[in-house]
Formats: C-alpha cells, sequence, structure tokens
C-alpha cells in the first residue's frame, strides 16, 4: 500500500446497519477523483480496514464515504474457510452488466451486520465493468466466490444489504451459532 499524505492508511470505523450512509445510493468516482491522492489514501484505507475485520470485501459506504468504490481479497480468510482466494480488486463506478440465470443459496456475513450470516441466494456468474485505479475501463467475468462477494460488495453502493436478499429470514444466525449449526 502506498503511503499517500504522509502518513499510513487508517483502519477505519465500519458503518453498521441502521447507519443511512448504508441505505442511499453512492455517488459516482469522478474522473477528477479518479488517482487523486485523497482517493488513493480511502482506497489504501479500505483495504487496511477490510484486511483488520478479515473481510473478503468492503464497500465505501460502509466507511462512511458515498461514492461507488469497492476492494475485494481473500486469501485464507478466517471467515470464509474452504472459499477460493481472490486476488486484491479495486473497482471504480463497478455495475454488474450480466447475471447468470443459475443461483446457488449460500451464507453471508457483512462486517456491517456484525455478528450476523444469512442465506442469500446469488448468480453463480456475473460480468462486471468498472474503471481501475488509473481511470482504464475493465470487464471482469467472475464465476463462484468471486462472483457473490461482488454483488455482495455492489449492492452496498446501492444501499442494498444481504438481509433484503434474503427469501426466508428464519436462517439469520449470529456467528457462533452460525458456525455451530450451520457453517458450510
Amino acid at each position: 500500500m502506498s503511503d499517500i499524505l504522509g502518513s499510513k492508511p487508517a483502519v477505519f470505523n465500519v458503518a453498521q446497519m441502521g447507519n443511512p450512509v448504508l441505505r442511499i445510493p453512492a455517488e459516482p468516482v469522478t474522473a477528477e477523483e479518479v488517482g487523486d491522492k485523497s482517493t488513493t489514501f480511502l482506497i489504501d484505507s479500505m483495504i487496511a480496514t477490510m484486511r483488520e475485520h478479515s473481510g473478503a470485501g468492503l464497500a465505501a459506504p460502509q466507511v462512511h464515504v458515498s461514492k461507488q468504490i469497492v476492494v475485494i481479497e481473500a486469501h485464507s480468510n478466517p471467515r470464509y474457510q474452504n472459499k477460493e482466494d481472490i486476488p486484491l480488486t479495486v473497482l471504480l463506478n463497478p455495475k454488474i452488466t450480466k447475471f447468470s440465470e443459475e443461483l446457488e443459496e449460500g451464507w453471508e456475513g457483512c462486517l456491517s451486520l456484525k455478528g450476523l450470516w444469512g442465506k442469500v441466494k446469488r448468480s453463480t456468474a456475473v460480468t462486471v465493468q468498472a474503471l481501475t485505479l488509473d481511470g482504464r475501463d475493465i470487464e471482469i467475468k467472475a464465476e463462484g466466490f468471486f462472483a457473490i462477494v461482488l454483488q455482495h460488495e455492489i449492492d452496498h453502493l446501492y444501499g442494498k444489504l444481504f438481509v433484503d436478499r434474503m427469501d426466508d429470514i428464519s436462517s439469520l444466525s449470529f456467528t457462533d451459532e452460525h458456525n455451530r449449526y450451520s457453517a458450510d
């Protein structure tokens, strides 16, 4: 991670369900903001925050910044055991352009719903268009866990939480009980 503005990245407090910033659509990153020092510091700090809390992803609204930025990474993540690794991915203004018709129900947790897990149906594959850190257009075709995490994080940019996607709220569980009775 870079050392922007003469300081190390910060570890931010994560907004919890009930905070209005999680329920409003985030603003796009402007051309002027792409690659500037404050955006780079924000992204570096989001990565540090995600890693500090063992998240597989983090969206800017979760750190109280209503911007369309997501960071994703998973390497032997203790919260998501037995899931494939995802390389560090930083996306600006991501949009899902294609969802697979095939759905899979799986357990999801969220740093903004600390200690809660629930079953959510998601597409098994997605195509995402976004900007890179340097403002280039990219397209990502993702499957499996990567596709699930992309859908989860991009939902945050539209004010959606995983509980909004649950068909049956009866699976909502606290972490200890989830690990004891329900974990994959």
